[in-house]
C-alpha cells in the first residue's frame, strides 16, 4: 500500500485506494526512452508521475521521451495537465515528446479538449520504431 496518498485514501475500506496506485518503469526502445505507467492518474498522485517526466526531460542524454499509456485507465485534467507540461518542456529543449497505447477512454478526454492534434500519439510499438 502506499504511504504518500492522503490519509483519508488509505483506510482500508475505502473505494478510493486505487487511486493512488501507480507503478512506473522505464526502458529504451532504440533511441527512444520509454515511461510505463500503470495505474489511474489523478490529483492524488500526479506528481509521481510530473516527477517521472521531469526527470527524464532534465537529461541532457533523452531527445526522445515516449509515455506508454497502455496501464492508464483514468486519467483526470491533473494528469493531461503532467502532459502537457512536459511536451512543453522538452519541445523548449528541442526534445521529441509522445504518447503511446492510449485507453480509448483517455483518448476521449484528449480530444474533447483538441489536444490529440497537440500531442504526437503512436497507437503501436511498430509504429513509433520506424520514427527515428
Amino acid at each position: 500500500m502506499r504511504t504518500d496518498c492522503p490519509a483519508e485514501l488509505l483506510d482500508v475500506g475505502s473505494d478510493k485506494t486505487s487511486l493512488c496506485l501507480m507503478d512506473i518503469r522505464v526502458r529504451d526502445l532504440g533511441r527512444h526512452k520509454i515511461l510505463e505507467v500503470d495505474g489511474d492518474v489523478d490529483l492524488y498522485n500526479v506528481g509521481e508521475l510530473k516527477q517521472a517526466i521531469f526527470r527524464m526531460v532534465e537529461d541532457d542524454d533523452v531527445k526522445s521521451l515516449v509515455i506508454d499509456m497502455k496501464g492508464i485507465l483514468y486519467m483526470d485534467s491533473s494528469g493531461v495537465g503532467a502532459l502537457v507540461a512536459g511536451q512543453k518542456k522538452m519541445k523548449s529543449q528541442g526534445g521529441r515528446f509522445s504518447l503511446l497505447n492510449i485507453n480509448e477512454d483517455v483518448l476521449t478526454i484528449l480530444k474533447l479538449a483538441t489536444l490529440d492534434k497537440f500531442f504526437t500519439i503512436y497507437f503501436s510499438e511498430s509504429e513509433l520504431e520506424k520514427i527515428e
